[in-house]
């Protein structure tokens, strides 16, 4: 998956990486953490493509709207949004419940240690919006987290770039490797498959009973008189 995502990034950098980010703020199943670090990766292997500072910054404002979108959703429609059926499998009404009770526990910090958990990020957001969360608090919870992760990620993959490429080749190796082991296990099941079926058929055919043919006798004893034409029965 990490090198699908630098090639796209690596084709259109700044536009790539920005959609990515907003897609994952509204429940896209992608770790923005896997894209910081490719973004990264791309302008430390394509450095006449994309430059780190303005792939920072571009990455932050990504993040920052793609964070908004599920704020604003639950601050203006709440939990009637949740009748849509697609929302439904982002925000359930138990992860609601759940959030619901950890903004009154622990307070609006909430945003900002989701901000570091993958997964939960957007029913924090959506919970916080259905809290009615003054916006401006929202917005700096979440700035702190983001100005704490986009620079740290971003210059991982940056200065890490020799290192993923050796986890991308190894990767790529046990996949090969994976891949040929499934296929030799398939093809050996299928032999023994279809070994023993021949076996159980010829079985089958060596114990199949030989159907004899016999003829019906005629009615009556060895002393009935015999049909015309037959010579009689010797006493």
């Amino acid at each position: 998956m990490f090198d699908q995502i630098v090639a796209l990034i690596a084709q259109y950098p700044y536009l790539s990486v920005a959609t990515l980010c907003v897609l994952c703020g509204l429940g896209l199943p992608l770790p923005e953490e896997i894209i910081l670090l490719a973004a990264g990766y791309v302008c430390a292997t394509f450095p006449e493509h994309a430059e780190l500072p303005v792939m920072m910054a571009w990455s932050a404002g990504a993040i920052l709207t793609g964070d908004l979108l599920p704020y604003l959703l639950g601050r203006i429609f709440g939990v009637r949004l949740l009748r849509l059926r697609w929302l439904r499998y982002v925000v359930t009404r138990k992860r609601l419940a759940r959030f619901d009770r950890w903004f009154r526990r622990r307070g609006d910090w909430v945003v900002f240690i989701a901000r570091f958990i993958p997964g939960i990020r957007v029913v924090a957001f959506f919970t916080g919006g259905t809290m009615k969360l003054p916006w401006q608090r929202f917005l700096f919870l979440d700035a702190l987290g983001i100005a704490l992760t986009v620079p740290l990620l971003s210059w991982l993959g940056f200065h890490g770039a020799g290192v993923i490429e050796e986890v991308i080749t190894t990767v790529k190796r046990v996949e090969r490797g994976i891949l040929w082991a499934a296929l030799g296990g398939g093809a050996a099941v299928a032999l023994v498959w279809w070994l023993r079926r021949r076996r159980r058929q010829r079985l089958l055919r060596l114990t199949r009973p030989t159907e004899a043919i016999v003829h019906p006798q005629r009615a009556g004893t060895d002393n009935a008189a015999p049909a015309d034409g037959e010579p009689p029965l010797a006493p």
